[in-house]
Protein backbone atom coordinates (compact mmCIF):
# COMPACT_ATOMS: atom_id res chain seq x y z
CA UNK A 1 0.00 0.00 0.00
CA UNK A 2 2.68 2.30 0.57
CA UNK A 3 3.77 2.75 -2.63
CA UNK A 4 0.05 4.00 -3.80
CA UNK A 5 -0.06 7.24 -4.47
CA UNK A 6 -1.71 10.53 -2.82
CA UNK A 7 -2.93 13.03 -5.15
CA UNK A 8 -3.89 16.44 -3.86
CA UNK A 9 -6.44 19.00 -5.31
CA UNK A 10 -5.53 22.98 -4.73
CA UNK A 11 -8.44 24.82 -5.44
CA UNK A 12 -7.72 27.82 -3.90
CA UNK A 13 -6.77 30.20 -7.00
CA UNK A 14 -5.16 33.07 -5.54
CA UNK A 15 -6.86 36.17 -5.77
CA UNK A 16 -4.52 38.16 -8.25
CA UNK A 17 -4.87 35.30 -10.96
CA UNK A 18 -8.58 34.54 -10.03
CA UNK A 19 -9.25 38.44 -11.14
CA UNK A 20 -8.37 37.34 -14.91
CA UNK A 21 -10.48 34.33 -15.37
CA UNK A 22 -14.20 35.02 -15.67
CA UNK A 23 -17.07 32.92 -14.82
CA UNK A 24 -15.05 31.67 -11.91
CA UNK A 25 -17.66 30.60 -9.23
CA UNK A 26 -15.61 30.57 -5.83
CA UNK A 27 -18.80 31.02 -3.06
CA UNK A 28 -18.96 28.09 -0.65
CA UNK A 29 -20.41 25.81 -3.00
CA UNK A 30 -18.67 26.46 -5.72
CA UNK A 31 -15.42 25.62 -4.24
CA UNK A 32 -17.25 22.32 -3.23
CA UNK A 33 -18.37 21.38 -6.47
CA UNK A 34 -14.52 21.66 -7.53
CA UNK A 35 -13.81 19.67 -4.43
CA UNK A 36 -16.28 16.93 -5.09
CA UNK A 37 -15.34 16.85 -9.14
CA UNK A 38 -11.90 16.96 -8.62
CA UNK A 39 -12.45 13.96 -5.75
CA UNK A 40 -14.46 11.86 -8.52
CA UNK A 41 -11.62 12.31 -10.92
CA UNK A 42 -9.19 10.58 -8.32
CA UNK A 43 -8.05 13.32 -5.49
CA UNK A 44 -7.78 11.61 -2.12
CA UNK A 45 -7.04 14.71 -0.57
CA UNK A 46 -7.95 18.62 -0.78
CA UNK A 47 -5.92 21.87 0.44
CA UNK A 48 -8.35 24.52 1.61
CA UNK A 49 -7.57 27.84 2.83
CA UNK A 50 -10.11 29.89 4.64
CA UNK A 51 -12.19 31.90 2.18
CA UNK A 52 -15.04 34.34 2.78
CA UNK A 53 -18.46 33.63 -0.11
CA UNK A 54 -16.01 35.92 -2.64
CA UNK A 55 -12.99 33.57 -2.70
CA UNK A 56 -10.83 36.51 -0.54
CA UNK A 57 -8.85 35.82 2.75
CA UNK A 58 -10.76 35.82 5.85
CA UNK A 59 -9.86 34.72 9.42
CA UNK A 60 -14.01 34.14 10.16
CA UNK A 61 -14.51 30.79 9.70
CA UNK A 62 -17.98 30.32 9.13
CA UNK A 63 -18.04 30.59 5.27
CA UNK A 64 -15.26 27.62 5.50
CA UNK A 65 -17.01 25.37 7.80
CA UNK A 66 -19.63 25.94 5.04
CA UNK A 67 -17.57 25.15 2.82
CA UNK A 68 -16.32 21.72 4.49
CA UNK A 69 -20.43 20.33 5.42
CA UNK A 70 -20.79 20.58 1.64
CA UNK A 71 -17.57 18.70 0.63
CA UNK A 72 -18.45 15.93 3.78
CA UNK A 73 -21.70 15.63 2.88
CA UNK A 74 -20.80 14.16 -0.80
CA UNK A 75 -17.19 12.88 -0.81
CA UNK A 76 -15.10 11.48 1.89
CA UNK A 77 -11.89 13.21 0.55
CA UNK A 78 -9.21 14.28 3.12
CA UNK A 79 -9.20 17.87 3.90
CA UNK A 80 -6.40 19.57 4.47
CA UNK A 81 -6.42 23.39 5.77
CA UNK A 82 -4.05 26.22 5.02
CA UNK A 83 -2.10 28.41 7.82
CA UNK A 84 -0.41 30.29 5.50
CA UNK A 85 -1.24 34.03 4.76
CA UNK A 86 -0.19 37.57 5.32
CA UNK A 87 3.04 37.85 7.35
CA UNK A 88 1.91 40.76 9.52
CA UNK A 89 -1.11 38.21 10.81
CA UNK A 90 -0.92 36.88 14.42
CA UNK A 91 0.31 33.10 14.67
CA UNK A 92 -3.33 32.35 15.87
CA UNK A 93 -5.00 34.35 13.30
CA UNK A 94 -3.26 32.41 10.01
CA UNK A 95 -4.51 29.41 12.39
CA UNK A 96 -7.88 29.46 12.51
CA UNK A 97 -8.28 26.34 9.98
CA UNK A 98 -7.29 24.61 13.32
CA UNK A 99 -10.68 24.88 15.07
CA UNK A 100 -12.49 23.12 11.86
CA UNK A 101 -13.34 19.91 10.71
CA UNK A 102 -9.80 19.17 9.36
CA UNK A 103 -7.71 16.21 9.28
CA UNK A 104 -4.34 17.59 7.71
CA UNK A 105 -3.08 21.35 7.95
CA UNK A 106 -0.05 22.87 6.47
CA UNK A 107 2.51 23.93 8.46
CA UNK A 108 5.45 26.42 7.27
CA UNK A 109 8.45 25.71 8.75
CA UNK A 110 10.59 29.09 8.05
CA UNK A 111 10.93 32.00 6.28
CA UNK A 112 11.57 32.67 2.41
CA UNK A 113 11.77 35.17 -0.08
CA UNK A 114 8.44 35.26 -2.34
CA UNK A 115 8.88 36.98 -5.59
CA UNK A 116 9.35 40.52 -4.57
CA UNK A 117 8.71 40.39 -0.39
CA UNK A 118 9.32 38.05 2.42
CA UNK A 119 7.20 34.94 3.97
CA UNK A 120 7.70 35.41 7.40
CA UNK A 121 7.98 32.17 9.67
CA UNK A 122 9.22 32.83 12.57
CA UNK A 123 10.68 30.35 15.20
CA UNK A 124 7.96 30.86 17.56
CA UNK A 125 5.18 31.48 15.04
CA UNK A 126 6.22 27.63 13.45
CA UNK A 127 6.53 26.22 17.62
CA UNK A 128 2.99 27.64 17.98
CA UNK A 129 1.05 26.07 15.27
CA UNK A 130 3.29 22.78 15.59
CA UNK A 131 1.84 22.43 19.15
CA UNK A 132 -1.23 23.44 18.31
CA UNK A 133 -1.95 20.69 15.42
CA UNK A 134 -0.39 18.18 17.99
CA UNK A 135 -3.12 19.44 21.01
CA UNK A 136 -5.84 19.07 18.58
CA UNK A 137 -4.71 15.74 16.84
CA UNK A 138 -4.10 17.12 13.24
CA UNK A 139 -1.54 15.72 11.29
CA UNK A 140 0.94 18.39 10.13
CA UNK A 141 2.13 18.59 6.12
CA UNK A 142 5.33 20.44 6.34
CA UNK A 143 5.59 22.35 3.54
CA UNK A 144 9.41 23.14 2.69
CA UNK A 145 10.83 26.27 0.02
CA UNK A 146 14.34 25.78 1.56
CA UNK A 147 16.58 23.17 2.25
CA UNK A 148 17.20 24.69 5.81
CA UNK A 149 13.41 24.10 6.75
CA UNK A 150 13.98 20.42 6.90
CA UNK A 151 16.34 21.08 9.63
CA UNK A 152 13.69 23.40 11.61
CA UNK A 153 11.15 20.44 10.85
CA UNK A 154 13.37 17.46 12.71
CA UNK A 155 13.68 19.65 15.65
CA UNK A 156 10.13 19.85 16.11
CA UNK A 157 9.89 16.28 15.40
CA UNK A 158 12.65 15.38 18.33
CA UNK A 159 10.82 17.73 20.97
CA UNK A 160 7.71 15.02 19.95
CA UNK A 161 5.04 17.21 18.77
CA UNK A 162 5.25 15.88 15.29
CA UNK A 163 4.53 12.07 15.08
CA UNK A 164 5.36 10.39 12.32
CA UNK A 165 4.64 8.76 9.91
CA UNK A 166 6.23 12.87 8.47
CA UNK A 167 4.59 14.46 6.04
CA UNK A 168 6.57 17.04 3.60
CA UNK A 169 5.91 19.03 0.60
CA UNK A 170 8.49 20.43 -1.56
CA UNK A 171 7.62 23.79 -3.06
CA UNK A 172 9.77 24.08 -6.03
CA UNK A 173 9.92 27.53 -8.45
CA UNK A 174 8.60 29.96 -6.56
CA UNK A 175 10.67 32.88 -7.47
CA UNK A 176 13.36 34.08 -4.47
CA UNK A 177 13.29 30.46 -3.44
CA UNK A 178 14.83 26.90 -4.52
CA UNK A 179 13.91 26.35 -8.25
CA UNK A 180 11.75 23.14 -9.41
CA UNK A 181 14.64 20.93 -10.91
CA UNK A 182 15.55 17.34 -10.29
CA UNK A 183 18.78 17.68 -8.56
CA UNK A 184 16.68 20.29 -5.86
CA UNK A 185 14.14 17.03 -5.21
CA UNK A 186 16.66 14.64 -5.02
CA UNK A 187 18.73 16.86 -2.82
CA UNK A 188 15.56 17.24 -0.66
CA UNK A 189 14.08 13.85 -0.77
CA UNK A 190 17.19 12.96 0.97
CA UNK A 191 17.60 15.40 3.41
CA UNK A 192 14.00 13.95 4.79
CA UNK A 193 13.77 11.24 7.55
CA UNK A 194 13.41 7.66 6.31
CA UNK A 195 10.29 6.45 5.45
CA UNK A 196 8.58 10.38 4.87
CA UNK A 197 5.93 10.66 3.08
CA UNK A 198 6.70 13.62 0.64
CA UNK A 199 5.37 15.39 -2.73
CA UNK A 200 6.39 18.17 -4.91
CA UNK A 201 4.50 21.40 -5.59
CA UNK A 202 5.76 23.03 -8.74
CA UNK A 203 5.32 26.60 -9.10
CA UNK A 204 5.96 28.91 -11.62
CA UNK A 205 4.30 26.18 -14.39
CA UNK A 206 6.30 23.69 -13.47
CA UNK A 207 3.35 21.65 -11.74
CA UNK A 208 3.23 19.12 -14.44
CA UNK A 209 7.32 18.17 -14.86
CA UNK A 210 7.77 18.45 -11.06
CA UNK A 211 4.35 16.00 -10.73
CA UNK A 212 5.81 13.31 -13.37
CA UNK A 213 8.92 13.67 -11.51
CA UNK A 214 7.72 12.83 -8.32
CA UNK A 215 5.82 9.41 -9.40
CA UNK A 216 8.81 8.42 -10.76
CA UNK A 217 10.73 8.65 -7.57
CA UNK A 218 8.28 7.50 -5.40
CA UNK A 219 6.75 11.01 -4.00
CA UNK A 220 3.27 12.62 -4.42
CA UNK A 221 1.93 14.78 -6.85
CA UNK A 222 -0.52 18.10 -5.99
CA UNK A 223 -2.27 20.22 -8.71
CA UNK A 224 -5.46 22.57 -8.82
CA UNK A 225 -5.90 26.45 -9.75
CA UNK A 226 -3.91 27.60 -6.74
CA UNK A 227 -0.80 26.26 -8.30
CA UNK A 228 -1.40 26.92 -11.91
CA UNK A 229 -4.46 27.32 -13.29
CA UNK A 230 -3.36 26.61 -16.99
CA UNK A 231 -3.47 23.25 -18.58
CA UNK A 232 -1.05 24.48 -20.86
CA UNK A 233 0.72 27.77 -21.44
CA UNK A 234 -1.97 29.95 -22.82
CA UNK A 235 -4.94 27.32 -22.22
CA UNK A 236 -6.90 27.94 -18.95
CA UNK A 237 -7.84 24.71 -17.23
CA UNK A 238 -11.35 23.86 -18.06
CA UNK A 239 -11.81 22.71 -13.88
CA UNK A 240 -9.16 21.47 -11.43
CA UNK A 241 -11.01 17.85 -12.33
CA UNK A 242 -9.22 18.47 -15.52
CA UNK A 243 -5.65 18.73 -13.94
CA UNK A 244 -6.47 16.22 -11.64
CA UNK A 245 -7.80 13.82 -14.39
CA UNK A 246 -4.15 14.54 -16.25
CA UNK A 247 -2.59 13.15 -13.58
CA UNK A 248 -3.99 9.97 -12.38
CA UNK A 249 -4.08 9.29 -15.90
CA UNK A 250 -0.02 9.51 -16.16
CA UNK A 251 0.27 8.05 -12.99
CA UNK A 252 -1.79 4.63 -14.36
CA UNK A 253 0.67 4.48 -17.29
CA UNK A 254 3.69 4.94 -14.92
CA UNK A 255 1.92 1.60 -12.49
CA UNK A 256 1.28 4.21 -9.78
CA UNK A 257 -2.13 3.17 -8.36
CA UNK A 258 -3.76 6.10 -6.56
CA UNK A 259 -4.99 5.41 -3.12
CA UNK A 260 -7.95 5.81 -1.56
CA UNK A 261 -8.93 8.23 1.25
CA UNK A 262 -9.62 5.52 3.21
CA UNK A 263 -6.55 3.92 2.28
CA UNK A 264 -4.18 7.15 2.71
CA UNK A 265 -5.48 7.51 6.24
CA UNK A 266 -4.37 4.06 6.80
CA UNK A 267 -0.85 5.05 5.74
CA UNK A 268 -0.35 7.75 7.40
CA UNK A 269 -1.86 6.91 10.24
CA UNK A 270 -5.10 8.94 10.76
CA UNK A 271 -8.49 7.95 12.10
CA UNK A 272 -10.28 6.42 10.00
CA UNK A 273 -14.48 8.40 8.66
CA UNK A 274 -17.25 6.59 7.93
CA UNK A 275 -18.33 7.46 4.53
CA UNK A 276 -21.17 10.29 3.98
CA UNK A 277 -24.74 8.27 2.91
Amino acid sequence: MNDKLLVTVAPCIPPYLAAGIPGLDLSPQGIANEVVDAYNSGANVVHLHVWDAYGKPTMETHVFEQTIALIRAQCDIIIEGSTGGISELSPAERSVSLGTDIELASLNAGSVNYDQGVYINSPQDIEYWAKEMHRRKIKPDISIFEAGMIFNSLELIEQGWIDPPFIYGFVLGQHGALPATAKNVLFLQELVPPHSVWSVVGHGGNDLTMSVLSMNMGGHVRAGFEDNPYYRPGEFAKSNAQLIERLVRIARELGREVASPAEVRQMLRMPARAKPA
